[in-house]
């Protein structure tokens, strides 16, 4: 079972990360997990279904990082509606009173079926992330977002990564990260929280 992570999560006024004021969890910077379009292992467009550790993973890591809202994005109403119960269960039901900290983590979870509708909400400055950024288009350090305006929205892909070409254009992508070992890729739990504490402190 997932910890419970009680005590983890203190609401708070507003935070800074590295210097960068993120208004609490107003929205400052935001995160996008995106199911579709992506892309699958031959490069085809594709959709993916919504994993359950994903849902409380990047509530969690959001909510550490105070970081919010986190956008699950699905175009199949029996997704969001699975990411609803999920989230329900912790933020009216049984499980919020038993683990008001779950609760509050749950809190910033957004359902949306498209990044458009996404986009619709806020004069967001769009980042991609992917371990291998297109050619020709601009890579930036996540560090970088500090020293910019924003409001600024992470946008994660799930399968082989973002479908781009059937994205809206970015103002750009964050740079990859590197590995030393035998894998290429990160799980997009793991990647999101490096591109996170990343966006707290000078590139490394």
């Amino acid at each position: 079972m997932i910890g419970s992570g009680a005590g983890l999560y203190k609401p708070a006024g507003k935070a800074r990360l590295g210097g960068m004021e993120t208004q609490g969890r107003d929205g400052r910077v935001a995160v996008a997990l995106v199911h579709h379009p992506v892309l699958n292992r031959k490069g085809e467009t594709a959709t993916t279904a919504v994993t359950p550790m994903d849902v409380h993973d990047f509530a969690r890591t959001c909510a550490f990082y105070d970081v919010a809202p986190v956008y699950f994005v699905h175009p199949a109403p029996a997704m969001r509606a699975m990411v609803e119960e999920i989230a329900g269960y912790w933020r009216e039901g049984e499980g919020g009173r038993r683990n008001p900290g779950r609760k509050a983590v749950l809190e910033g979870i957004r359902l949306r079926a498209s990044l458009e509708d996404v986009l619709a909400e806020a004069d967001w400055r769009l980042w991609y992330t992917s371990a291998s950024p297109p050619e020709r288009e601009a890579v930036v350090a996540p560090a970088e977002l500090r020293r910019q305006p924003g409001p600024h929205l992470i946008v994660f892909g799930t399968g082989w990564g973002l479908d781009a070409a059937r994205l809206p254009p970015p103002n750009g992508w964050l740079s990859p990260i590197a590995g030393i070992g035998m894998v290429r890729h990160l799980s997009v739990r793991a990647a999101l929280a490096i591109y996170l504490d990343r966006l707290t402190r000078e590139a490394i």
